[in-house]
């Protein structure tokens, strides 16, 4: 068996996955919690009308990745890969869920 392909650890590997995803929701609570705060680029009052699409692009992206994450670390662990590093996924996809909710603000703010 080739030294990058070992077999996974067992229980140890979901108890580390699960407490990666935990600080992942906690990522995902603070960001959500920093959505609101695109409303700090407005400087006109007319300009906030489309922005509550830029707040749905980031608290969709933020939902769909909290919910799609697990579900990829039990089918990892169905392949008989380690579910840690599926885990470690959702930091990127959170802060990527965050900046293209704040693009999105920034295009209805021009607009």
């Amino acid at each position: 068996m080739a030294e990058w392909r070992r077999p996974p650890w067992g229980w140890a590997d979901l108890v580390v996955a699960a407490l990666i995803y935990l600080f992942a929701c906690a990522a995902g609570w603070v960001l959500a919690a920093f959505v609101p705060e695109y409303e700090g680029l407005v400087r006109e009052p007319g300009q906030a009308r489309y922005l509550p699409v830029a707040y749905a692009i980031a608290w969709f992206g933020i939902v769909v990745t909290l919910m799609v994450v697990p579900l990829w670390m039990f089918q990892a662990r169905g392949l008989g890969q380690r579910a840690w590093p599926t885990a470690l996924v959702a930091f990127p996809l959170l802060a990527l869920s965050w900046v293209l909710g704040l693009l999105a603000a920034m295009i209805a703010i021009s607009v």
